[in-house]
């Protein structure tokens, strides 16, 4: 109530229960109101007594009906179960008054509500908002007299726990569309052998293996005659109950005796009900026996122990099996206890024992005291016995039995990444569509299987995904994957059972983030150094928050979805203003690495609702991130766009995006946008460009536009761009000009025109020093490096490689940060020249520098080219199918990013020599020809030499003379072109394969058609 009061309310997962007395204006229109009263108020109390009774509050009395509250203000995970609960209770205690002409009927509903505290000086109650209390009203109005009904959101919440007929989808006044509605029969306490045999598609038991075993041992134990007791622990959802099905399914397969019950979380309002359940299993005593049955099989079995009548009386009694109308013996209450203790004993002790027995006792940790003792007995019945005790529950739970010498405990840990996966694929498919989805559910659930299986549920739910279990795939695009009411319900109850500092703490930590900063908790809690300390230590003992061990002061959250559910429950304004007080603060903390921590700190502007702050931040984000990682600096430049579009369109604000627009353009052809975005951006800077009148922005428009065109489009395109741009420029801007011309230096390399691309390094090279500080962050690299690699780059290709050789070596013995993205085209370059030497050393060491370049830096970009370098390498090194393998991916790897595009054709000309060289001369004819389509369409001149030169010799090898010599005679234009010497070695081993044919073939070698 303090904790709703102090924050204004938060968003509660919960269930809502209406009833009404369905014919109480008929009952009191003529009656006198006292005694109206009198008769309608020991109805209204019945209710009460049934709402209490499974932890529910009474909200409102409106007259002759309650509006009742289940999960909030007290935290119930089960609160759905507890609803429908009370509403058979609700039914059962307005039967036991009498009066047949009261009926009632009742209506159920579980959802999100905002609950707020209404507090005054004579009472306290509560404020639901939302559809959810609506919709619970709506369900009352629709029940017959005598009838619960209940949404599909309840069923679904309690499925595991109540017995419902479905009655098809309803319409609901004031809701859209239909809603699927069913009316509660009973409640049922099903061991979960039930539950899991009832499931239609069980999924495998995946990563408990070693805990099988270990239960097998046990289990050898007690067939010794050295009985266990083991605990099976773990968090929510760890697959306790499932391990201990699996396990008990083996134990009935052999043939042995196994007896079971299961606590519920609502088990209290029903007193000893798993030693109930547990003596019903003993005594074969099976879910819907009729009463007199039921009752004739207990005074069988009991024959047979010589028990008295008036022991068998108080068991019939315990199990529910007398005639309510007769009377019973009155006994005394510790008299009757032991008794029952002793019987307990008894069952556990009698039968055969030539082999194990197995009693498995479920969720101990929400037991009642009073059931914990006979647990307690059962713990010590078992010695003596080819018994074993298995229990299960969670973590924090404790009894004096775990102190037994005989006793075992199994921890169950989370599934590893491999195991997560495993049971993803079992339950979605291998669909390619689905990669994103099950990194995502991975990465949430953290190993837990009950998350994992939850999640998929709420995507099958929604109608995210098509196919069957196992052979999904993706229905259409998903924003986000939402968190199912199941999970909310069951962590939002631990974080509410905390008291006011500890959720404070919690709330502030899960606005922070992942991670949070003590000192920072301690300016936003408003807590002292002490109190703060202690919240933490509680949060830590509760296994919500844990310190990382590398950074003392910091906490991060145990799980993924605790920070979920914790930052949920916030209403959107308290939200907001702790994300700006969460700013303001780490503005004050983080003096230093600001830069580093600019990405944070616009995060919590933007939620604070401060969009220009935060661009601001994101940009400073994004400039210093462009160094390390371009993905992420092309995210912070798209966000900073967004931001500003909902701004006012001024001066200020135009240079900020026409910025956003070049540098979206400028990191866009190494992650591979589209040509269709690269075009959006393109006009979007124009016409800001025009409209501000600034020329250089405009020049350096088209020149980061021409990049991506050869990504997508053609390389000669890049150069006319760069050369339009450069003509903006000239004599007006000598740090443009020099940016400018280093740009073509790439342009022209990418076109095959090595010369030029050369000159163009050199000159660059020469106005380096006249580039400001401003352009430099544009480029995003240090432009130096960047020139000093293109130089050795195309060195390489002109075959004039002892040139090249000290350019490639400057830039590997200089110190650089080891993503800068220019190091891996020394990879490339090395790799190229160890092809042409058939150096296998010099090529196996840079495609490994180079792929690891590409694992570290995360970078589209730099795989393909990494994989591509590979795939060459394996050429050098004789290893043909790995070689086609390498580059296969690297050209899927392009295709489907859509970076590095502007390699294709190169790596399509690699592949068809891989396949020509392993001997697969269809696959290399048909691969040559895409690598030269490509290749013409880009016009990217040296990669179609190549592809040429690889087609020549398959259709050499094929008998197709006059079409060999014609690709052989465009690669010998091609090669005089470009200058590309460096398949001058390729160029004459194909060339001299000719020698054997006619003197028709050697005159067309000989310079014929140059």
């Amino acid at each position: 109530m303090r904790a709703l009061s102090a924050t204004g309310g938060e968003r509660k997962q919960l269930s809502i229960l209406f009833a009404d007395i369905s014919n109480s204006t008929w009952l009191i229109q003529n009656a006198d109101p006292e005694d109206a009263m009198r008769r309608i108020q020991p109805a209204i109390n019945a209710m009460r007594r049934g709402v209490e009774r499974y932890d529910g509050i009474v909200n409102k009395v409106q007259g002759d009906g309650v509006m009742a509250l289940f999960g909030a203000p007290v935290p119930r995970e089960d609160h759905a179960v507890r609803a429908c609960g009370a509403a058979l209770a609700l039914q059962a205690a307005l039967a036991e008054l009498g009066d047949r002409d009261l009926r009632i009927r009742v209506g159920v509903h579980s959802g999100e509500v905002i609950l707020q505290a209404v507090v005054n000086s004579l009472y306290h109650t509560y404020d639901v908002s939302g559809s959810t209390a609506h919709v619970a009203a709506r369900m009352e109005q629709m029940a017959e007299p005598g009838e619960i009904l209940i949404t599909g959101a309840t069923a679904a919440a309690a499925r595991n726990y109540v017995e419902a007929t479905p009655l098809g989808l309803r319409v609901v006044r004031g809701v859209t569309e239909p809603m699927e509605v069913f009316r509660l029969e009973r409640l049922h306490h099903a061991p979960a052998s039930v539950i899991f045999r009832s499931q239609t598609a069980l999924t495998p038991l995946i990563g408990r293996s070693a805990q099988i075993d270990l239960l097998e041992a046990e289990l050898a134990s007690a067939a010794a005659g050295e009985p266990r007791a083991v605990g099976v622990v773990g968090e929510a959802g760890s697959g306790k109950s499932r391990l201990c099905f699996e396990f008990a399914e083996r134990c009935r397969d052999r043939g042995y005796r196994v007896f079971e019950a299961r606590v519920t979380a609502h088990g209290h309002a029903t007193p000893y009900q798993p030693v109930v359940e547990l003596a019903r299993d003993f005594l074969g005593i099976k879910p819907g026996m009729l009463a007199s049955e039921a009752q004739e099989r207990v005074e069988s079995v009991m024959s047979a122990y010589g028990v008295d009548d008036e022991t068998l009386a108080l068991l019939l009694g315990f199990l529910g099996l007398v005639d309510p109308d007769q009377p019973t013996a009155q006994t005394d209450p510790a008299m009757r206890k032991k008794r029952l203790v002793e019987l307990v004993r008894l069952f556990v002790r009698s039968g055969p024992q030539l082999q194990p027995a197995l009693i498995l006792l479920e969720d101990l940790h929400w037991i009642d005291a009073a059931s914990e003792e006979f647990i307690d007995v059962i713990a010590d019945a078992i010695t003596g016995t080819k018994t074993m005790l298995l229990l299960n529950f969670r973590h924090g739970y404790s009894a004096p039995w775990m102190q037994r010498s005989h006793y075992r405990q199994i921890n169950l840990s989370s599934l590893a990444d491999t195991e997560s996966e495993g049971l993803l694929r079992l339950l979605l498919g291998s669909d390619s569509s689905l990669a994103l989805v099950s990194r995502n559910i991975a990465h949430r659930a953290q190993g837990n299987p009950f998350f994992l299986e939850e999640l998929v549920r709420c995507l099958v739910d929604r109608g995210d995904l098509e196919g069957e279990r196992g052979n999904y795939r993706l229905a259409g695009g998903i924003e986000a994957i939402p968190l199912p009411p199941t999970i909310r319900a069951l962590l939002a109850a631990r974080i509410d059972h905390l008291d006011e500092p500890a959720r404070r703490v919690l709330q502030y930590a899960a606005v922070i983030g992942r991670e949070a900063p003590r000192d920072i908790l301690e300016a936003l809690t408003g807590l002292s150094s002490p109190e703060l300390d202690d919240a933490l230590d509680r949060l830590r003992r509760s296994e919500l928050l844990r310190e990382l061990a590398l950074d003392p002061g910091v906490h991060a959250f145990s799980h993924p979805l605790v920070q979920e559910t914790c930052y949920g429950v916030l209403l959107r304004e308290r939200r907001r203003g702790i994300h700006g007080d969460v700013a303001r603060i780490m503005k004050q903390h983080f003096t230093d690495r600001k830069e580093e921590r600019a990405s944070l700190l616009a995060y919590h502007l933007e939620e604070a609702g401060q969009p220009m702050e935060a661009a601001q931040a994101h940009i400073r984000a994004a400039l210093w991130i462009g160094t390390h990682d371009s993905s992420q600096a092309l995210r912070s430049w798209r966000k900073v766009h967004q931001l500003l579009e909902g701004q006012p369109l001024s001066e200020s604000i135009g240079y900020l995006r026409l910025t956003c627009c070049i540098q979206v353009l400028t990191f866009g052809w190494r992650e591979g946008i589209s040509a269709e975005e690269a075009r959006r951006w393109f006009e979007e800077a124009r016409q800001l460009a025009l409209v501000s009148g600034n020329a250089r922005a405009h020049a350096w428009i088209h020149a980061a536009y021409g990049r991506n065109l050869a990504v997508s489009g053609s390389a000669d395109d890049y150069v006319a761009r760069t050369r339009e741009a450069l003509a903006l420029t000239s004599g007006q801007d000598r740090s443009g000009e020099a940016m400018l011309t280093a740009v073509l230096s790439q342009a022209t390399r990418l076109s095959g025109r090595l010369d030029e691309a050369l000159q163009a390094i050199i000159d660059a090279t020469d106005r380096a020093d006249a580039i400001s500080e401003f352009d430099r962050q544009l480029f995003n690299f240090d432009v130096a490096r960047w020139l000093t690699a293109m130089r050795g780059q195309v060195l390489v290709q002109l075959g004039r490689f002892d040139e090249a050789r000290p350019w490639l070596d400057r830039m590997l013995q200089t110190e650089a940060d080891s993503n800068d993205i220019t190091l891996h085209l020394v990879n490339v370059a090395f790799v190229d020249m160890a092809w042409a030497l058939e150096d296998k050393a010099l090529a196996d060491l840079h495609a490994a520098r180079a792929m690891a370049m590409a694992t570290e830096t995360g970078s589209p970009y730099i795989l393909v080219n990494a994989l591509a370098c590979l795939g060459l390498a394996h050429l050098v090194g004789g290893r043909f199918a790995q070689a086609v393998e390498s580059l296969d991916k690297a050209l899927s790897v392009a295709r489907v990013r859509k970076a590095g595009l502007e390699s294709e054709a190169r790596i399509l000309a690699d592949l068809a020599n891989a396949h020509r060289l392993n001997n697969e001369l269809e696959a290399a004819l048909l691969v040559a020809a895409e690598a030269i389509e490509v290749a013409t369409a880009r016009t990217a001149r040296v990669a179609e030499c190549l592809a040429r030169l690889v087609r020549t010799d398959v259709q050499r090898q094929a008998g197709r003379v006059e079409l060999a010599l014609s690709d052989l005679a465009r690669a010998r234009s091609l090669m005089q072109e470009t200058g590309a010497k460096l398949y001058a070695p390729l160029m004459d081993e194909v060339a001299a394969r000719f020698d054997e044919g006619p003197t028709s073939a050697r005159d067309a070698v000989n310079g014929q058609g140059r």
